[in-house]
């Protein structure tokens, strides 16, 4: 046999073995291949699922395990060091950073999506609107106006600490405020009751699991009151274009943290869900990517 197509049979047998390569455990991690777990907040779940998926799909040697956890439970485990990436509604505070700088950790942090915390209801719920005085004097315990049940999907959940930080409250009334298990359970309660109001990540809404869409269909977002009038409505509701402005007052920003320290998968799908092809992918979910990718424009023929 000539050695030069003998030498030219071994690259393309090399080539097509690498792109038809299982994983194994002990497959060589980099930027695209191989394989790696991430902690996700529960809230935005859905969002990410997406954009792994397509993830593997282009990187056919990478394998992506997602963990749904709340908030507070992935702040533990990333800090017992139990897991090296995870997805989160915030970025980490002051107090947060200063304890992984103590242990000699510098995060790499992507910003990559803006989401909005909103209130929903049965569809046969009188409510229309949610005041946001009055909101808060139910959490506190103080309001005697407001009957319906507030629902939350954890206690952990970053929706509860997102609102207790935007409303400068510490404590919240037990008597009136109740969990769920998680995001699904909660939509699937409200769905089922008349009398209670559920707080949760649009992203549930937008785009439930097949299981979950008849859930769905038995809700609806309450709007938010206003000081302003805007369009001729007292109130807001969270469309994608009132994310991107910050009309509507309960939008939270999303991060993905990447304590690996090396040129892992954590970098790779980090770039690539902040990089064009992920920001599309959040565009089409509804929810605000940092970055709008660009639209391309083709003209059909000829300018006279």
């Amino acid at each position: 046999m000539n050695i030069k197509f003998f030498g030219i049979l071994l690259v393309v047998a090399f080539i097509s073995c690498e792109k038809g390569a299982k994983l194994t455990k002990d497959s060589k991690e980099t930027v695209v291949t191989g394989t790696t777990s991430i902690l996700v907040d529960e809230t935005i779940f859905p969002i990410v699922e997406d954009v792994v998926a397509v993830f593997e799909n282009e990187y056919k040697n990478a394998k992506i395990n997602l963990i749904s956890k709340s908030e507070g439970e992935i702040l533990q485990l990333v800090k017992e060091d139990k897991s090296k990436i995870a997805i989160l509604a915030r970025n980490l505070n002051g107090e947060e950073l200063q304890y992984f700088s103590n242990k000699k950790i510098i995060p790499k942090i992507t910003e990559f999506a803006e989401d909005a915390v909103v209130f929903i209801a049965h569809k046969d719920n009188a409510m229309e609107t949610v005041s946001i005085d009055a909101f808060v004097s139910k959490l506190k315990g103080t309001s005697n106006q407001w009957k319906q049940k507030i629902v939350f999907e954890n206690p952990q959940s970053s929706t509860i600490s997102f609102l207790k930080s935007k409303l400068a409250i510490k404590q919240l009334d037990t008597k009136e405020v109740f969990s769920m298990k998680d995001s699904q359970e909660l939509i699937q309660f409200i769905a089922e009751n008349k009398d209670a109001v559920g707080v949760v990540g649009v992203n549930w809404l937008l785009q439930p699991p097949v299981d979950l869409e008849k859930s769905v269909q038995n809700v609806k977002i309450l709007g938010v009151s206003i000081p302003a009038i805007k369009d001729g409505k007292s109130f807001v509701k969270p469309n994608q274009s009132n994310i991107a402005d910050h009309s509507y007052p309960w939008t939270r920003k999303l991060y993905l943290l990447n304590f690996q320290g090396g040129k892992g998968l954590g970098m790779g799908f980090a770039s690539y869900i902040a990089g064009e092809n992920g920001q599309r992918i959040i565009l089409k979910s509804g929810l605000s990517p940092i970055k709008f990718p660009s639209r391309e424009i083709n003209v059909r023929g000829s300018i006279k």
